[in-house]
């Protein structure tokens, strides 16, 4: 019998280092909560959790339109080999 540290991400339990188990295997759990870790690995899971959840909107979103790139070039002048 193994004793691995896990962390629950409000759906499944991640270990905090990988292990050698062939994958789809049954395991039985026993749980022992540990505050310290816990709450520090929930806090940042949270964190991470909104993150990815803006970054899927973001990702939704239409990109820029053609007008914008012309909008763009008539306030923003760009000049080349300019002999400063």
């Amino acid at each position: 019998m193994d004793t691995v540290k896990a962390y629950y991400n409000g759906s499944v339990f991640v270990p905090i280092v990988p292990l050698n188990i062939r994958e789809g295997i049954i395991v039985q759990l026993s749980i022992c909560q540990e505050d310290t870790t816990t709450n520090e690995a929930s806090e940042k899971l949270e964190v991470f959790r909104r993150l990815t959840n803006e970054i899927h909107a973001l990702n939704k979103t239409e990109p820029l339109t053609p007008e914008f790139d012309e909008v763009m070039s008539r306030r923003v002048n760009f000049t080349r080999g300019l002999d400063i």
